[in-house]
């Protein structure tokens, strides 16, 4: 489901590009119009901070898993995953014992798709940043871009399945190649 205040701020800029034409022209009438748009803008920034879409909850469960990466909270991390993905599970443990995320590393360029049925949703994402190798102790910068699947179980967002994507071209490679 599309909803118009998925990003609020181009109808926000608008009104209030409105209200001030309307408070430059200067009239009675104008000025009304003017403070109308402006309480408009204000109405429409606090229902969209109000509404949760589907897809922002994504967005969020991504930025929890990211985090729990770069706190190594392995009991976060299988929160988050579903457990029809036992796999991934054991892949991120792997990816624990290889790397330390640093900081800096974060989540950029982040598109989730909820499917029309509501309870799955692909989000597309580049993760870039700094990370230390955990045999040798030497820190990299890496970039990344990856491919998930997530499936809504009761009213969480849980992991299904990752594909890791060559930044360059697109093609699918290992999760844990290095690369």
């Amino acid at each position: 489901m599309f909803w118009l205040t998925e990003n609020p701020w181009p109808v926000i800029m608008i009104l209030v590009g409105i209200a001030a034409v309307a408070m430059i022209l200067g009239s009675t009438k104008w000025r009304s119009a003017g403070v109308v748009c402006l309480l408009a803008a204000v109405g429409v920034y606090f229902v969209e901070t109000s509404i949760v879409t589907p897809a922002e909850e994504v967005e969020a469960q991504l930025q929890t898993m990211l985090n729990a990466f770069r706190e190594r909270d392995q009991n976060s991390i299988d929160r988050a995953i579903a457990e029809e993905s036992p796999k991934l599970r054991t892949t991120a443990v792997q990816g624990l014992e290889m790397v330390t995320l640093t900081k800096d590393f974060h989540i950029k360029d982040l598109e989730v798709t909820v499917h029309p049925d509501g309870k799955t949703a692909d989000a597309h994402l580049r993760a870039n940043g700094t990370l230390k190798l955990n045999r040798s102790d030497m820190v990299t910068r890496v970039f990344t871009r990856w491919q998930t699947v997530w499936k809504q179980i009761g009213t969480e967002w849980r992991l299904t399945e990752v594909k890791r994507l060559d930044p360059v071209n697109g093609n699918e490679i290992g999760i844990l190649d290095a690369r």
